[in-house]
């Protein structure tokens, strides 16, 4: 056997044996301390190359993101929600940036201080401030929609007691110098050091954010609409706009240099950002008011539940003013959620004498009648079918036009016995009845109407003088509208633009709902009433005016039987009644006591309202004659 030798002279640093001999000598050798020292270092250094490999090529992703968080942050920052405009211009709704005073304790040096320095501007701490404090409260909220000025004031006046404790320090350290071999003095240079605190206020935070702002207040309130607390829209042209009034909230990249210090990496262009947009009604302010004015003092007199004014242009169907009461102020908090309810297109009702025009109309469009044919109006009381049909004023033969100039249920319900069922019902659905107008607002009501195959026999009656049938306010303007343009219904419109960009001049829903020429034969029977009938209340000093009454008894569900109490009482009329420029509508839902009939509620209210609107619109007189014989009059009374 060939035995190899090993070879005792080769260094081998790592062995074991080597590891146990340098051990096992003595410790207190020089030598011995130095390969200790060297072997621990070796190990040191090895561990830390690792953990940096392991650090930079394993786990650099995980670290990087790690990083990244905590030094780079994502804000999130509010746009300013667009205004709101009438149609020249004038100011519905805007947005003011407000602010909101908090507190972190944790970093509150000096609360004696801050407590001074907010009680300056009357932002005071409550109880329930100091408690929160007391137990160390991050964020404590204490007071909120503080005004950009005293905003800025305050801020004038931490930065001035930052600037005084900057330029005191700077002082006491020139005077350490000064003082340098003097140690009693020096201990007191160094003691108010020490007491100085670099910034008293670091605890204050400022946020800033947008408070919505109704500078009219409750004008026009159910058209503009509210927000609620998060800025978003709860209804009216807040809520169908709010998209647009509200944009994009702005994201933006910052590094976080402390709690209290950000800076932010982007810079942002206005192309970068999706604008909010204002947004410009077809609400005249002043007509807005002359209506919701008339409206009220109507309402206080007859004591009604609820009112509706509408004011409408017929030619291109904007809307000029919607007035509905009750209403609310859009800043504060709602008393009453009905209140929120926009009548003038949610009360839906049976609308009672106003719907005459309707069956008027459809026989004079299709010849069935001409407005001088006479009809045997049964002296008041008709009965058929196992009914009987009343009027208030009895009347025996009278012509077609005296049946609406009279208000006769008599006469009407004989007008829709001599047509079609289908004929009948078409052009009720023609008018724009049982559908919605499609205007740009939220709660908007259909109405109601039954199909030709569910009417009864008595049907046709009912619905020639406004039962069996819900409509709303809105539809209703709509289809006097309709007369008064000649015979072409157009989709309501309460919105004239969106930013710079104006929307369709009219919109026409149907052509030729009735022909040109019925609907001037339909004007003459309204200019009538008017001038001889039911609406006498409603005339204008210069002008003529045609238009209709309305009284409707209102169905009592618990009874199941027409009230005799509860009464919507209104009228719907044009100015000048030949060539109309303006529509208006009044309705009173349940006038108090005897005094509920349209023509001493609704129609004095109309005729106060389309005064007032014609002169501020600038509408000449077609009987000027009137005005100089009222003004002579007034001379002689002098």
């Amino acid at each position: 056997m060939i035995k190899i030798k090993k070879n005792k002279n080769k260094p081998s640093f790592f062995s074991l044996a080597k590891l146990k001999k340098i051990l096992n000598t003595n410790p207190g050798s020089s030598s011995t301390r130095q390969k200790i020292i060297i072997c621990g270092l070796f190990i040191f250094f090895t561990l830390i190359i690792i953990k940096l490999i392991n650090l930079q090529v394993f786990q650099h992703s995980d670290q990087d993101q790690f990083v990244n968080s905590m030094a780079y942050k994502e804000s999130e920052e509010l746009q300013q929600r667009g205004f709101i405009f009438d149609r020249n211009k004038d100011t519905l709704a805007m947005s003011v940036k407000t602010y909101t005073i908090a507190l972190d304790s944790k970093m509150m040096p000096d609360i004696d201080a801050v407590k001074q320095l907010l009680s300056k501007y009357d932002i005071n701490l409550s109880s329930s401030n100091y408690n929160s404090i007391k137990s160390g409260k991050r964020h404590i909220e204490i007071k909120k929609n503080i005004s950009e000025l005293t905003i800025l004031k305050l801020k004038q006046d931490i930065s001035a007691e930052r600037k005084k404790i900057r330029e005191r320090a700077r002082q006491l350290n020139k005077d350490l110098k000064l003082y340098k071999k003097d140690p009693q003095k020096k201990e007191e240079i160094r003691s108010e050091l020490n007491s100085i605190k670099e910034d008293k206020f670091v605890c204050i935070k400022i946020q800033g954010n947008y408070k919505r702002v109704y500078p009219e207040k409750e004008l026009a309130a159910h058209v503009i609409g509210k927000v609620n607390s998060e800025n978003v829209g709860t209804n009216g042209i807040e809520r169908t706009c709010n998209e647009q009034l509200s944009g994009e909230n702005i994201k933006r990249q910052k590094m976080v240099i402390n709690n209290y210090k950000s800076v932010y990496l982007d810079s942002l262009e206005d192309e970068d950002i999706e604008q909010s947009n204002n947004v410009t009604l077809t609400i005249d302010r002043k007509l807005q008011f002359i209506a919701e004015d008339e409206l009220e003092k109507g309402l206080i007199r007859t004591k009604s539940k609820r009112g509706v004014a509408i004011i409408q242009n017929p030619h291109n169907g904007e809307i000029l003013a919607m007035a509905s009461l009750p209403t609310y102020n859009p800043e504060e908090k709602v008393a009453k959620q009905e209140y929120l309810h926009n009548n003038a297109i949610s009360l839906a009702a049976e609308p009672g004498s106003t719907f005459k025009v309707v069956i008027l109309s459809t026989v004079l469009d299709r010849g069935i009648f001409k407005l001088t044919d006479k009809v045997y109006c049964e002296n008041g009381n008709f009965k058929i079918f196992g009914a009987t049909i009343h009027d208030h004023d009895k009347q025996k033969t009278i012509t077609v036009q005296q049946i609406l100039e009279q208000s006769s249920n008599v006469g009407t319900s004989k007008l829709a016995l001599k047509t079609d069922n289908e004929v009948f019902y078409k052009y009720i659905l023609d008018f724009g009845f049982n559908s919605r107008t499609g205007i740009e607002l939220t709660g908007e009501e259909k109405g109601i109407l039954s199909p030709v195959k569910k009417w009864s026999k008595i049907s046709p009656c009912s619905l020639s003088f406004g039962q069996e049938l819900f409509v709303t306010p809105l539809q209703t303007i709509g289809a006097y509208s309709t007369i008064a343009n000649g015979g072409t219904l157009l989709k309501p419109k309460i919105i004239k633009a969106i930013a710079d960009k104006e929307c369709a001049e009219k919109e026409i829903v149907r052509k030729h709902v009735i022909s040109e020429d019925t609907a001037y034969k339909v004007r003459q029977a309204l200019e009538g009433v008017v001038k001889n009938g039911t609406g006498k209340s409603a005339r204008v000093p210069g002008y003529t005016v045609g238009g209709k009454t309305g009284t409707a008894q209102k169905f009592d569900q618990q009874l199941r039987k027409y009230s005799k109490k509860n009464y919507l009482a209104s009228f719907c009329g044009m100015l000048p009644a030949m060539n109309p420029e303006i529509v208006i509508l009044v309705v009173y839902d349940e006038p108090y006591g005897d005094e509920y009939y349209a023509s001493t509620v609704a129609a004095p209210v109309f005729s106060k309202i389309a005064q007032r609107a014609a002169e501020y619109l600038n509408i000449q007189p077609d009987k000027p004659e009137e005005l100089v014989e009222k003004k002579t009059q007034k001379g002689k009374k002098k």
